[in-house]
């Protein structure tokens, strides 16, 4: 007697202490390297972390800074991103809700009589108030509102992450609109120096000291030269409005840049740079929550096996006369205790628990990704940054040759001692590599922008 007595409270202690039936949760383990390969020379000094900056301090240039914060206020996606995390939030609650005694009030009243005029009519008032409250022995209503839980906070990081590529994608398109206007910009200047050259090679025409070929490579130059005018001006045009379509406004246009010494501070990072930093990233954690959500719906899919109690009880009061419908004489109450027990269901319950198990291996193989994925774009992003800026130092070595070679073949045309082809091989080897050079410089701005936001944007705003 006192073993089935001590088995008993033991039982009861248990069953009030709502056993949850969730797998403990672990977090996965990292399915890459702890440690990024880093090289000195792809190393920025820093004096504070880089969990310490944020966007405000990265784009140096003041017109970035004030279409980011534009778009920050006006961009739909933006605004979606928000109130889909309202949405979570409240989808929490009502499932939250459940967990916890309901308390109804009704009243009501009916009138009956006969068809014929000389019958009396009857009056019925009735009031009462009615309390149930679901017993969560098995955790049930607990897992199912933690995986709301999960999910409102996923939510959140989804906001973050939407918030992060918005700021992404408005500075990558600012550059690429200022790099359309910088091509154009050449594009007009050489115009302009193959006129001046045209003209050159016209007098020599009248004066007999070239040949009616040159004067037509000349011209050629010159249309070619137009047509590729052209061509940047609809690349300006499609630059400004992606730039618009961002920022959510169509206001004014950014200016060409004077000074395109100052753009970025580079991405500060510690000589050793651990691959966890990436369980910053919003995306990465986003995932996780989600990973803790299908924990817990398997928790509730586990409960279902067993039996559920709910517990309804209520008082109510009628009364033909509505002025004594509240004395004691015309009340009454009720309890009604109901345990539910499944017994067949045609597997549905089974059913429900591997989908459940299935949908959390779902998410642990989505985690992985995530975490593979996200190491390979912090992993490209500092591979090419030694790669570009190597580049651009051969490039503009290479452009500052051409300009002394473009002087040359000039003088030497001038004296008669090459024809005009050489020059024009000058010039447009010119044109092309102040191009090429333009084309580094904003990969060198897009690459750097990437590594930032590859590694969650910075922990701060």
């Amino acid at each position: 007697m006192f073993k089935l007595k001590q088995l008993t409270v033991s039982t009861v202690l248990i069953l009030t202490g709502c056993v949850s039936l969730a797998p403990e949760y672990s977090r996965p383990a990292l399915p890459v390297p702890q440690q990024f390969s880093l090289s000195r020379t792809s190393l920025v000094p820093a004096s504070a972390g880089y969990q310490d900056s944020g966007w405000r301090t990265f784009f140096v240039d003041p017109q970035v800074r004030r279409f980011i914060a534009e778009a920050l206020r006006n961009n739909p996606d933006l605004k979606m991103a928000a109130l889909k995390v309202e949405e979570a939030q409240a989808q929490y609650k009502v499932t939250d809700a459940d967990r916890y005694p309901q308390l109804n009030a009704s009243s009501d009243a009916s009138y009956q009589g006969g068809l014929k005029g000389n019958s009396a009519t009857t009056k019925e008032y009735s009031a009462g108030l009615d309390l149930s409250f679901d017993l969560d022995f098995f955790g049930r209503l607990k897992n199912m509102s933690e995986a709301d839980r999960q999910n409102y906070f996923a939510s959140q990081e989804a906001q973050r992450n939407v918030h992060i590529l918005l700021i992404s994608n408005v500075s990558q398109s600012y550059y690429n609109q200022q790099l359309a206007q910088a091509q154009l910009a050449i594009a007009k200047e050489t115009l302009q120096n193959y006129q001046q050259s045209y003209a050159f090679v016209e007098q020599q025409l009248v004066t007999g000291s070239t040949t009616v070929l040159a004067i037509e490579q000349a011209r050629g130059v010159i249309e070619s030269t137009r047509a590729e005018i052209a061509s940047r001006e609809g690349q300006l045009a499609q630059a400004n409005n992606a730039l618009q379509l961002l920022l959510g406004v169509y206001s004014g246009l950014p200016a060409a840049r004077a000074d395109e010494s100052a753009d970025l501070n580079p991405v500060r990072l510690p000589p050793n740079l651990p691959s966890n930093l990436l369980l910053q990233r919003p995306d990465i954690m986003e995932a996780e929550h989600q990973l803790r959500a299908a924990n817990a719906n398997i928790g509730a899919a586990r409960a279902a096996f067993f039996p559920s109690i709910s517990l309804t009880s209520g008082l109510s009061a009628s009364s033909s006369d509505l002025s004594s419908l509240f004395t004691p004489g015309s009340g009454m109450w009720n309890f009604v205790p109901e345990i539910y027990l499944p017994i067949f269901n045609a597997g549905r319950n089974e059913a429900n628990l591997t989908l459940a198990q299935v949908r959390q291996q779902q998410s642990v193989v989505n985690y992985e990704q995530k975490i593979q994925t996200a190491f390979k774009d912090v992993a490209d992003a500092l591979s090419l940054r030694e790669s570009i800026s190597g580049q651009i130092s051969a490039q503009q070595r290479y452009f500052n040759s051409l300009k002394i070679t473009l002087q040359r073949a000039r003088g030497l045309y001038t004296n008669g001692a090459v024809s005009y082809i050489e020059v024009l091989d000058a010039e447009r080897s010119l044109f092309a590599t102040q191009q090429t050079l333009l084309d580094l410089k904003y990969s060198q701005q897009v690459n750097e922008i990437k590594l930032f936001n590859a590694l969650g944007g910075g922990w701060i705003e």
